[in-house]
């Protein structure tokens, strides 16, 4: 059994990438069995469903963390503050696994070496083995468990087309970003300004004031990242659906989470620099990204959609 420890900030995209990870060590490891120590059990309940099969989960509040006796593996999840003392209080030996947010932060210099000299280092402190894993893309680091690990073929167009009644001859965009920006998207207008042949994809109560829109339910994890596949372009908000929109290889925007402290803004120039190494993106893709996310202006999205 493995210990997961995961406090919820980001909602959606922080309880999907606990269940990527999940599902990942169970498909390469074997293990089935994990306890989930969490912050927020509604929307446990919610991703549950995308678990593979044969996994079980017991779910905990985070403050119960220290009622039970821990597993001797334990990943932590985007850095949770931890108490050590109570981890080395126990006689047997523990591994703790301390798993970054999500970064291509390049070495720079000696005194910015970027996030692959964090991953791999290992510390220990009587029974408590801590070892550094840093989720990136970047060469000499981790991954990102990859959906397509484990779902190694993607739902057909005919699944949603009889599911949803999607229509494939119109030109799909699927829209999930934070309400700032689709407010921001309303109020430019653009939506209005593609051709009748395009049809906007929203999710859940994400509600889209513009004629040519479908709404759909709030899809499970599977049909979200195959659904990514068949569009011709997406806009996604988080760094886990940044992922699933980068294994596409399509068109997209990555409406990313602004922060207080502005860091955002060099996760912005880390991630152009990332997608200007690997060669798939026009520059106009490229620049969008700071455009919308730092300027509010998103005319340039209608050239890479179109």
């Amino acid at each position: 059994m493995i210990d997961i420890y995961l406090d919820i900030i980001d909602n959606y995209g922080d309880m999907a990438f606990a269940v990527k990870v999940i599902n990942s060590y169970y498909y390469e490891k074997r293990e089935t069995h994990f306890r989930l120590f969490s912050n927020n059990k509604e929307l446990f309940d919610i991703f549950s469903v995308n678990f593979l099969e044969w996994i079980q989960i017991e779910y905990y509040d985070v403050s119960e963390i220290q009622k039970h006796t821990p597993n001797t593996q334990i990943l932590n999840l985007f850095e949770r503050q931890i108490d050590y003392r109570f981890l080395e209080s126990f006689e047997f030996e523990i591994h703790l696994k301390n798993f970054s947010y999500f970064s291509l932060e390049p070495y720079k210099n000696p005194l910015s070496p970027g996030i692959q000299n964090f991953h791999g280092k290992i510390s220990q402190n009587k029974n408590l083995i801590v070892e550094h894993f840093a989720v990136s893309l970047l060469e000499k680091t981790a991954w990102v468990f990859p959906e397509s690990l484990y779902y190694p073929e993607i739902l057909p167009k005919s699944y949603f087309t009889k599911t949803y009644w999607l229509d494939f001859n119109k030109k799909c965009i699927s829209i999930f970003c934070y309400p700032e920006t689709l407010e921001y998207l309303e109020t430019s207008w653009f939506f209005e300004n593609f051709w009748a042949e395009y049809i906007f994809l929203s999710f859940g109560n994400q509600k889209i004031n513009t004629a040519n829109i479908l709404l759909l339910p709030f899809l499970n994890m599977y049909e979200y990242y195959s659904l990514l596949h068949h569009c011709n372009g997406n806009i996604v908000r988080g760094e886990n659906s940044c992922m699933t929109a980068l294994q596409t290889q399509k068109p997209f925007y990555w409406d990313i989470y602004k922060e207080s402290n502005m860091a955002h803004i060099q996760k912005l120039e880390d991630f152009s620099q990332y997608l200007q190494s690997i060669g798939w993106y026009s520059d106009k893709l490229i620049a969008a990204q700071s455009q919308g996310n730092i300027h509010q202006s998103y005319w340039t999205l209608k050239e890479i959609f179109t």
